[in-house]
Parts: C-alpha cells; structure tokens; sequence
C-alpha cells in the first residue's frame, strides 16, 4: 500500500474506532501467533471470494489490470478492514479539465483585474506617446486629442475577451478528451477561434492606424482640426465599435455555448457514475450477506469496516473521500441465515464519507 492509500486507511479506521466501537482489551493485545495466522487466512479467503464475485478478476488483455481489488486488514479489538478498489474511482480524474477551465477564466480575471488596479504593471508605450503629443498642446487642443484617445481605447476590453477566447478553447479540448468531440470538430473549432483572434488583430491594427493619425495630426498642427476630419475620425471609430462589439459578443456566445455542452455532459457522466457506485453497493452487500460465514475466525463483539475507495460524495475542498460502511458481525450472520436481507443489513451499517 503507497503512503497516500495508507493515509486514507488509517484516517478511515480512526473515524471508524470513534464511533463507539469497542476498545482494544487486554486480551485482543496478545493474540497468538496462530490466532493472528487464522484471521490473515480468513481475511485472504474472503477477499478473494468477494474479488470473484464483484468480476475484480477479469482482465481486458493479458497485461492489463484486474477490474478492481479488495485488500484486507485486522485492527485488534476492532475488527476487519477491506479496502476496495475499483475503475469508478477514476472518474474525477476524467472530469478534472472542467476544474482546469474555471480556473483558467479565474486566473484570467484575477490577471485582469490587478492589471486594471495597477498591482501588476506594464509600460503603455501607447499612453506614453499620447501624453508626449499632449505636452505640446494648449489645455483646449489637449482636451480635444485627449477624448479622442481615450474613446480609442474604450473599444477594447483584452482581459475579458482573452479570457473567453482562453475558455472556449479549454472547454473544446476537454470535450475532446470526454469523447464529445472528435480531432476534425476539434481542429474546426480551434481554427475558428482561430479566425476570431485573426479579427480581432485587423481591427486592433485599424485602430492603432488611426490613433497614429491623430497622435501625428496633434504633434504637428496647433490646431482643431477641420469639422470634416473630425467627422471621419468619429465615422471610423464607430465603424470599429460595431466591429468589435459583434466580435466580442461572437466570442462570449462561443465560450458560453461551450461551456454549456461541457456542463451538460458532466451532469449526465456524473448520474451516471454515482448510478454505478450505488449499483456496486448493492452486489457488496449482496456478497457480504452470502459469504458472512466466511468471517468466522472476527470476534463477536468486533466489525466488518468496508472502504470504498474514491466513492464518496465529492468534499467541498475538491478531495474525493472514500465511502465507509461499519458492519457488526451479528448482522452480517444474521443476512446469511435469512433474518434479514441485504437492505436491512445495510440500514443497520453505519456509513459516512470520509
């Protein structure tokens, strides 16, 4: 067992050992090496028999994994552990990408954000120039020029259509390690991000032409300019406002659309996983109810304490617990005679996340 399985065991058992499980006496603390001898033999016994009967034996190819694994261990004065192990622990593994996507609009806005507030800086050799030009002005020119700048760089918001850009393409590629998309849809949807990008480069490159101009005209002419110049100006800044605006709301709606397939398709991968972790639980206690007997070398008073590794609910930290079910032996004897049925066995477990 790695350290973090072991981690995980010992957490569990002591969650268990707190739950009014009896101590460890006196007489658990010096079992005989033939009575430690038995329990191993037992607890092996009925792993394999569980292994068997869960279909944790079948392999996929000569050299691939066991479906699944069921490994025992024997606290004294508690009882056993059966650590299980199947395929449906992976399944947070494959939706991680969408925890990647958050993360990634997060970071963007975070970026953003302290560039706006000034925490993280950058020359703005665009700012630097226009103040240049500025300097050389009256207050009135000044004024003028200086609206006609700032409505320039009014008509782009990076951080925000970067991060959309940046989303789209996340939830695209997740798609695609989901299986929801194919490589020739993929390449497709990358090429018109693609595309997007290209457009947005023309009309910053338009609108950089155009605050050349109006820095040159300030820096050589002492003067408002003609009612005619300042209409053409006004037209072409409009222009690209329309232009830029139906990018940007182009690119939301792609990020948004995206994201929305990704989310659909995790709300049905994860109904189905959490149908097929209570599927499983069902042939657990169907098999533990057949096969109690096969635990006869457990002391009455101890437990069956039954790990499901990674089959918890999902913690509010992000970890996945393990499911824990704490079985007496009484009612487990009790379901292999017939005096009660799996369902009652399991009403009667105590079970947690954990």
């Amino acid at each position: 067992m790695n350290k973090q399985a072991m981690h995980k065991w010992s957490g569990a058992v002591a969650l268990a050992a707190a739950l009014s499980l009896p101590a460890v006496t006196a007489t658990a603390q010096n079992l005989t090496a033939e009575q430690l001898g038995e329990m191993r033999r037992s607890i092996d016994v009925f792993s394999g028999v569980m292994r068997e009967s869960l279909g944790f034996n079948e392999r996929r190819g000569v050299f691939s994994p066991r479906a699944g694994d069921v490994q025992g261990h024997y606290l004294a004065g508690q009882g056993i552990v059966l650590e299980l192990t199947t395929p449906l622990q992976g399944f947070r593994s494959t939706t991680s990408m969408h925890s990647l996507n958050s993360a990634l609009e997060e970071l963007s806005s975070q970026l953003g954000n302290l560039m706006a507030s000034g925490v993280v800086s950058r020359p703005d050799f665009e700012a630097m120039r226009d103040n240049m030009a500025m300097s050389l002005r009256s207050d009135e020119i000044a004024a003028f020029y200086r609206e006609q700048m700032q409505q320039l760089s009014a008509l782009f918001d990076m951080p925000a259509i970067e991060q959309a850009l940046s989303a789209a393409a996340a939830s695209a590629h997740n798609l695609r390690n989901m299986g929801a998309m194919d490589s020739a849809s993929l390449e497709q949807m990358n090429q018109q991000l693609q595309d997007l990008r290209v457009q947005l480069a023309q009309r910053l490159s338009e609108t950089e032409a155009l605050r050349q101009e109006i820095r040159d005209r300030a820096m050589q002419v002492d003067a408002l300019p003609s009612a005619e110049i300042q209409a053409n100006w006004q037209r072409t800044r409009e222009q690209l406002e329309v232009q830029v605006a139906a990018l940007r709301e182009q690119v939301a709606g792609q990020a948004q659309a995206l994201r929305a397939r990704n989310e659909a398709l995790e709300a049905e991968r994860l109904a189905q996983w959490q149908q097929d972790v209570a599927g499983l639980e069902d042939q657990v206690f169907v098999v533990l109810c057949d096969y109690a007997s096969g635990l006869r070398a457990l002391p009455a008073d101890e437990h069956l304490t039954l790990m499901m590794t990674g089959l918890g609910s999902q913690a509010a930290e992000g970890r996945q617990p393990d499911r824990i079910h704490v079985f007496n032996k009484s009612d487990l004897l009790a379901c292999q005679r017939g005096d009660l049925d799996p369902e009652d066995m399991r009403s009667r477990a105590v079970s947690y996340d954990f």
